[in-house]
């Protein structure tokens, strides 16, 4: 599978969670949509900004739902459910959390750390730790869990994707 065909199956399939994809029309799809960020980013200013502008929003709002269908449909290719899917996003919920807790407390004492700040933010600062090494273990997860091989032949979300691109 070369981008072009991995773009246009993705595309094909906006909001298509059903089936599977292999590992080439996820990994392209995740590339193409990087490479095209990353110019809009640059070419509307955003180096600058920090934030992307109108262009490189609605690029992101209109990659969002074919981004999450092929993830969904590549980890159906892993014999596992798209629901997966959700485990970032509660991890990251639990982080954002976290992290507006801590800076509320900042907040409330000028943005000025001493040993006593630090002291009664114990719990809200070890809650922070543990967020965030959650989420790097989700994320090395789903590293793993993309990079891996799919079922070979028919599994219960579908056909093998690689096997109907075999030459006969």
């Amino acid at each position: 599978m070369n981008v072009w065909t991995a773009v246009k199956s993705c595309f094909r399939q906006y909001v298509g969670f059903s089936g599977r994809a292999p590992r080439s029309e996820y990994w392209l799809w995740v590339l193409f949509c990087g490479v095209v960020s990353a110019l809009l980013h640059g070419l509307e200013g955003g180096a600058a900004q920090g934030t992307p502008g109108p262009i490189g929003s609605a690029w992101s709002l209109a990659t969002f739902l074919p981004g999450m269908a092929v993830a969904a449909r590549r980890l159906h290719d892993t014999e596992r459910s798209g629901w997966w899917l959700a485990l970032p996003l509660a991890v990251m919920a639990v982080l954002g959390v976290a992290v507006g807790a801590v800076m509320l407390e900042m907040q409330g004492v000028g943005g000025k750390v001493s040993p006593e700040l630090v002291a009664a933010m114990g719990p809200r600062l070890v809650a922070l730790l543990f967020a965030g090494a959650a989420w790097l273990v989700v994320v090395a997860l789903f590293l793993v869990w993309f990079c891996s091989r799919g079922t070979a032949g028919q599994n219960r979300y579908g056909a093998d994707p690689l096997a109907a691109q075999a030459p006969a």
